[in-house]
């Protein structure tokens, strides 16, 4: 019989029948039977097939049989309102058929073992399904809430290393100027030194290449008494600068662009970040006596490029242009 040709109280009763085996039995994907179902099923699902009877009468053997034989594989339920004769109850319960009663009012309750086993089963599967959607739940949940942590670490963390990094360019721009303001005024006195006498150049340059400190320092760091190593660490760093004055007096306006020019230039500035990182500078605490003697005998392998590159190229040195005099003035000049 089709929907539309059904009693309305039949159909309410099928879709009382659908929502019981939804909730109470744990069969969530049945439904009421199409019209091309077989005789004698109202509801289907993948593991269960019921019928739903409102007549005024008992239900028979009869139409137990044919739902049992429509079920198939599935589970067989039969709701009706009006009970089960003995023999229909009997069949049933031998063929395990669920039997259930309900009413207008939309009240259910099994009628034999195998419904209150059905019964059961929904219950424990529904119980399951809970509890297992509730640790789903707060398993993401927990999930959640760490990879928001997680994330707000990683961005503190960022913000963070983002700070550091600038703090450190600044004091990396603010050391880098300090240098360059003392080779600048290493080079004017040496320019000076240049023009009261013409072998300041050579011998500056003799002094710096024969010079032993820093092999003395460094074979000695371990005898360095921490009173005593900023002094010596102090002389290293001038003896750097004095080879950066060196190196700009050397080198002619053209050859500042050359590869050996920066090469030396930055030589220099790496001897001078191993006498800063012997001094313990952006470190904090004690600096072993073995860390001071790794870090002098780098600036020693550096001091040694740097010289060999000062000794090579004082042949430029009678290229270079003379300090001007200083001007007079002309009250002052002699006729």
């Amino acid at each position: 019989m089709s929907a539309a040709g059904k009693d309305p109280h039949r159909r309410e009763a099928e879709r009382f029948a659908e929502r019981h085996a939804r909730t109470v039995l744990a069969r969530t994907d049945v439904r009421v039977a199409p019209p091309d179902a077989p005789a004698g099923v109202d509801l289907v699902g993948p593991d269960l097939v019921a019928r739903v009877d409102h007549e005024h009468r008992p239900v028979e053997r009869d139409a137990v049989e044919q739902l049992h034989g429509a079920a198939g594989t599935r589970a067989a339920a039969f709701y009706s309102r009006s009970g089960y004769t003995k023999t229909a109850q009997l069949w049933a319960d031998e063929h395990r058929v669920s039997l259930f009663g309900y009413t207008d009012d939309g009240y259910a309750a099994p009628f034999n073992q195998t419904a209150r086993e059905l019964v059961l089963r929904g219950q424990n599967e529904s119980e399951h399904r809970v509890r297992s959607a509730a640790e789903r739940v707060a398993r993401h949940a927990t999930e959640a809430r760490l990879e928001a942590e997680r994330f707000e670490r990683e961005a503190h963390a960022a913000v963070l290393r983002a700070e550091e990094e600038e703090r450190v360019a600044a004091e990396r721009h603010r050391v880098e100027r300090e240098r360059d303001e003392t080779v600048l005024g290493r080079t004017v006195v040496l320019l000076l030194e240049m023009r009261l006498d013409p072998h300041a150049l050579p011998a500056t340059v003799q002094r710096l290449a024969g010079s032993t400190v820093l092999t003395t320092l460094a074979d000695g760091a371990h005898r360095l008494s921490t009173t005593d190593r900023p002094s010596a660490l102090a002389l290293v760093r001038s003896m750097f600068d004095d080879a950066a004055a060196v190196l700009e007096v050397l080198t002619p306006s053209e050859g500042r662009d050359s590869p050996g020019y920066r090469a030396t230039r930055t030589t220099i500035r790496r001897g001078l970040d191993s006498v800063d990182a012997a001094a313990g500078h952006g470190r904090s605490g004690h600096i072993a006596p073995d860390d001071v003697a790794d870090h002098l005998r780098a600036a020693e392998r550096r001091w040694r490029m740097v010289v060999d590159e000062l000794v090579r190229l004082q042949p430029w040195a009678s290229r270079l242009s003379t300090v001007p005099d200083p001007r007079q003035a002309r009250h002052l000049v002699q006729p």
